[in-house]
């Protein structure tokens, strides 16, 4: 329960005709943790198993796979369909058919694409010409007058026409717009560019190749680009009949491809001998004869499968590799156990925190956020992301687990200081956070908190280097045995100075005695397992370096019970906030429309509480469990658990 699950470490043996039939076993057995075997054999008689030129080519294929799936418009969430294992020679060859097939109408495509925007954009060319309805040959056969048209903003036109009164003819093709159509003498065709241009004119040049009227040129041109329109259509709708054809095919190739690469990277990790390949990896215990079944099975009974406990392992002894872990899931340790592997993963000889970080977490987050009301609906929240049938990702859904967890604890506390959306309706079961009485009460109970989780994060520190066969450090370390000595005699005395009890003099000897102790840590080991108190560092090395560990025990333990005393601020704060806003409320009630303003005012105010106190009291909790909780005990730099395994869904990442 509150250890990783057992692990062991298994080498198999198989000849290379049950290699991949083998291999597939084991993925979708998803059980087997593999690590490199070449790196576990002695001796160096293993070599590793590596084609890169199948990798690539599998690479390739899926590549083409995918553009092709893309290209197609086939949709990627659709279940693909079953199909008999193909090699990859086969597959190739059918990608390449269907890209051939493809190929050709898209080619059909690019081309009738290319027309068709070469007549838009004449179609687009003719637009800009303000005769629509003038024959075009006429135009260009006038004989002793020459017309230009193009565009000209209203000020340019009037000073233009000033200028040219006497040598053209302005006109405007549309009152509302700046196009213009200038007649003049064919000789004076040069002088009346010139002065065009000072007035910056443009000009629209007669369409090239059109004798009739643009008009008719114009539904020439749409018919053109219509007809084109239908043959893009028809050829798309073949593309349509391809992707109907081989979508699905398509599909369950690219699930094939990602299941061979995922068996080629697994295949990497492999040794091989003259006849025999090696698979290692580590699996949970409970599933080691499941294994063996299989691989007997799989292998006709010529596979060999060896298993090694994890606390039996060489390699492990050494320090040379690592126990994966396997952390024991469940829905309400799920969210506090992604806490923990934010800060780092645990290690396998040590005891899994997240029960212990999940009590800790809620309490101080109730503690902090004691209300009623908005611990409701907090726990709504939680409800709504937990349960939703939207799809939302696992974290989010245990991010729901949390909120539920952490509403409960808010609820508790709510009872316990009287408090329903702020507002002390219910008489305190235990105390108020602003009754000035209660305050000392409030913030020692924060501390008393933090001395029970302080000890109960060292007691679990202490079960951790036993279960690591570190008895030296499990009782000598500061957060060993002689360290909550040492913090609960200094506790025990400030209880009794604070409840002004005589102090007796045997009392510095519950803090003197541990301390010392710890003092003696270094020089001790030394004598013990070097048979000289002053190894390596010598005499002033080692008193230096064990005065330096009595001023950190005394300081670690000082600091991190003091910073418990936040939790019981931030209560207050929050029912500070809680106060401000009936406040508010209550300088509404004399001016108009004050009761629908306080009700308003009632809404947001607590969304805002529970958004931003939620939010703070969060980050105290994160801040208390890493620094002051986790720094006790915590050893981390662990290896998660990540087992070998081939997925049947295709969108699934590895």
């Amino acid at each position: 329960m509150f250890q990783p699950v057992k692990m062991c470490k298994i080498n198999i043996l198989v000849l290379y005709r049950h290699l991949k039939n083998i291999t597939r076993v084991l993925g979708n057995s998803g059980v087997v943790h593999l690590v490199n075997a070449v790196a576990q054999s002695k001796h160096n008689l293993l070599k590793t198993n590596y084609s890169k030129e199948e990798a690539e080519k599998l690479k390739s294929l899926q590549t083409r796979c995918d553009l092709l799936i893309k290209a197609l418009g086939v949709e990627v969430e659709a279940k693909p369909p079953e199909i008999d294992e193909m090699s990859a020679d086969d597959v190739g060859a059918l990608l390449a058919k269907i890209t051939l097939k493809y190929k050709e109408q898209d080619d059909k495509i690019a081309e009738l694409l290319a027309k068709t925007s070469n007549l838009s954009k004449e179609h687009d060319k003719l637009n800009e010409y303000p005769l629509q309805n003038v024959r075009l040959d006429t135009l260009r056969n006038l004989s002793y007058f020459h017309m230009v048209a193009g565009t000209l903003d209203h000020d340019s036109f009037l000073k233009a026409r000033q200028s040219l009164a006497n040598d053209a003819i302005f006109a405007k093709v549309n009152p509302e717009s700046d196009d213009v159509l200038i007649l003049t003498a064919r000789k004076n065709r040069w002088a009346l560019q010139d002065t065009l241009a000072k007035f910056n004119f443009e000009a629209v040049d007669l369409p090239d190749q059109t004798d009739g009227t643009i008009s008719e040129k114009k539904k020439e041109l749409a018919a053109n680009i219509q007809k084109l329109k239908d043959q893009l259509e028809a050829y798309r709708l073949k593309i349509l009949r391809i992707s109907e054809q081989y979508g699905g095919v398509l599909l369950a190739i690219r699930r094939q491809l990602k299941n061979l690469i995922v068996v080629e990277q697994a295949q990497v990790l492999f040794g091989k001998s003259a006849h025999l390949y090696c698979i290692s990896g580590w699996l949970p215990t409970e599933e080691l004869d499941h294994i063996r079944d299989m691989v007997s099975q799989t292998t006709d009974g010529t596979g060999i499968v060896e298993a090694i406990d994890a606390d039996m392992d060489e390699l492990v002894k050494a320090g040379v590799d690592q126990v994966p872990v396997k952390l024991n899931n469940s829905t309400l340790r799920r969210p506090f156990q992604n806490l923990v592997l934010n800060f780092s993963t645990p290690n396998y000889h040590e005891l899994d925190p997240s029960i212990l970080v999940g009590l800790t977490f809620c309490t101080m987050f109730g503690y902090m956020f004691g209300d009623i009301g908005q611990g409701a609906i907090l726990g709504l929240i939680g409800l709504y992301l937990k349960f939703s049938k939207r799809k939302f990702s696992d974290t989010l859904r245990d991010a729901g687990t949390a909120f539920c967890c952490c509403s409960v604890s808010a609820m508790f506390f709510g009872f316990c200081y009287g408090s329903i959306f702020g507002s002390e309706i219910l008489k305190p079961f235990w105390l108020g956070p602003l009754q000035q009485q209660d305050l000392p009460k409030l913030l020692l109970t924060a501390v008393g908190l933090g001395i029970t989780f302080i000890s109960v994060a060292i007691m679990v520190n202490i079960a951790n280097n036993f279960l690591a066969k570190h008895y030296y450090e499990g009782i000598f370390d500061k957060y060993g045995i002689f360290g909550i000595l040492f913090y609960w005699g200094c506790v025990f005395i400030g209880v009794n100075m604070a409840l002004e009890r005589p102090f007796q003099p045997w009392y510095l000897y519950l803090i003197l005695v541990p301390l010392s102790l710890i003092f003696l840590k270094l020089p001790l080991h030394n004598l013990i397992y070097h048979h000289n108190p002053f190894y390596e560092e010598g005499f002033i090395g080692t008193i230096l370096q064990a005065s330096v560990e009595i001023l950190e025990t005394l300081t670690g333990f000082l600091s991190g019970t003091i910073s418990f005393v936040r939790v019981g601020a931030f209560a207050i704060s929050h029912a500070a906030l809680c106060l401000a806003v009936y406040t508010i409320i209550g300088l509404l009630k004399d001016v108009p429309f004050g009761g629908a303003a306080s009700v308003v005012v009632f809404i947001f105010g607590n969304l805002l509480i529970i958004a931003f106190e939620g939010m703070v009291a969060a980050i105290q909790c994160v801040r208390l469990e890493y620094y002051e909780i986790f720094s006790r005990f915590f050893q981390g730099n662990g290896m998660l658990y990540h087992p070998f395994k081939i997925s049947d869904n295709p969108t699934e990442k590895k």
